[in-house]
């Protein structure tokens, strides 16, 4: 597999997700409290959900995933890094 192959294989993903009127105005107004966008955030959620599950896993003896973090917050640089928790 070449090196460009590699990189486009990690480069992030976008989905579509039907939300309720209330839970989308309740990220609406925490991302504005943050000073980041929804999108942002829900990334930030899920990949906040996604490594409580994996330590959790790991207490089990599961092998860690790699999640893909954005900085994008209010002292953000717009840049992805990778972590293996």
């Amino acid at each position: 597999m070449n090196d460009r192959f590699r990189v486009l294989q990690r480069q992030p993903r976008r989905i579509s997700i039907t939300l309720s009127y209330f839970v989308h105005e309740s990220l609406l107004s925490r991302s504005e409290e943050e000073g980041r966008s929804v999108s942002n955030l829900c990334a930030f959620l899920l990949e906040d959900a996604l490594r409580d599950q994996q330590r959790d896993g790991q207490r089990e003896g599961q092998q860690p995933l790699p999640v893909m973090t954005h900085s994008n917050g209010p002292m953000g640089n717009g840049r992805i890094k990778t972590h293996s928790f």
